[in-house]
């Protein structure tokens, strides 16, 4: 073997063999110095650290009292010895009574539905129903919506967003009740113009799309005479499209009434008045929203369909 390769294995050992006595002769020390302080560590364990060691040399700790002795086991109670039993004395005939008429069940009350909560504007409370209604009431639905901003309520306000957001949510909280309609906001976009008429604003939202939502609704920021319009409805399907101005500047929810009735007119009817205070639902006109409900919202234009006196209305304020 040359003396190269003696002199790398050399190297080699030196550079393994350190390390290892190293962390041999360290294991060692610590084997050694902790066999030989072994009293102190485990004493400074369990004053220190809390283990519960047994420190060599001392007493062990009694065993706790925690555990309480059972209670002693009752004696069973010694029997009483009979007593007598007194002789029975035959009782008097009892008169049977007399039978009572069976009455019919009282029929169930129907139980009111609960107050508009949180609202800032006075809704009146809606009418009974017959029990076919009370039953379309009873049947959940929820009308996806999808809400644009013209220019006036965009520079108008600055919480444009939470505006439309707050409207919807009170519109939803009176069509949960009058009618069963929950409203599900898909998005709030504003419009670079301040629409002037209902044909205007049709005119912009047929460029906004819906965003997956059934009902596009247009809120304006000016008062003008007919605040509401939507789009033609058939009777197997309702409208995609409303518009609604603003119907009262003045009051904490000016939009809220013109939405419940954008929403409706959508749906076929038109069952809030223009000035009514508090807002409140025709009855007539809830019964037939009632009964179409479940139709199917569509984006087809029906040419032949008759106009409904609303939009007529509309169409001569506007004129």
């Amino acid at each position: 073997m040359s003396a190269t390769r003696l002199k790398s294995l050399g190297k080699l050992a030196v550079l393994i063999g350190l390390p290892v006595a190293f962390v041999v002769g360290l294991f060692g020390a610590g084997v050694y110095v902790g066999h030989g302080h072994r009293t102190t560590i485990l004493s400074f364990e369990r004053d220190w650290l809390g283990l519960d060691v047994t420190v060599p040399g001392e007493p062990s700790k009694p065993p706790s009292d925690t555990a309480k002795p059972e209670p002693p086991k009752p004696e069973p109670p010694t029997p009483e010895p009979p007593k007598p039993e007194p002789t029975a004395t035959p009782e008097p005939a009892k008169p049977e009574p007399t039978p009572k008429p069976v009455e019919a069940p009282p029929k169930p009350v129907e139980t009111p539905p609960p107050p508009v909560a949180g609202l800032p504007v006075a809704v009146a409370e809606p009418a009974p129903l017959p029990p076919e209604l009370q039953a379309r009431l009873g049947e959940p639905l929820k009308l996806r919506v999808k809400v644009v901003v013209d220019e006036e309520v965009f520079d108008r306000r600055s919480d444009w967003i939470d505006y439309a957001e707050r409207h919807v949510r009170w519109a939803s909280q009176v069509l949960l009740r009058e009618l069963g309609v929950e409203l599900e906001l898909r998005g709030v976009v504003a419009w670079p113009t301040a629409w002037s008429s209902g044909q205007v604003a049709f005119a912009d939202l047929e460029r906004v799309g819906s965003d997956g939502a059934d009902l596009v609704i247009g809120l304006g920021g000016r008062s003008i005479r007919t605040p509401v319009q939507a789009g033609p409805t058939t009777a197997t399907h309702h409208a995609t499209a409303a518009i609604a101005f603003s119907s009262d500047p003045t009051s904490p929810a000016p939009h809220l009434r013109s939405l419940l009735r954008a929403v409706t007119q959508a749906m076929g009817s038109d069952p809030v008045a223009a000035d009514a205070d508090p807002i409140g639902f025709s009855a007539e006109e809830r019964r037939i929203l009632l009964e179409r409900k479940h139709l199917p919202f569509t984006a087809e234009v029906v040419e032949d369909a008759p106009p409904r006196p609303a939009d007529e209305a509309a169409l001569q304020g506007e004129n």
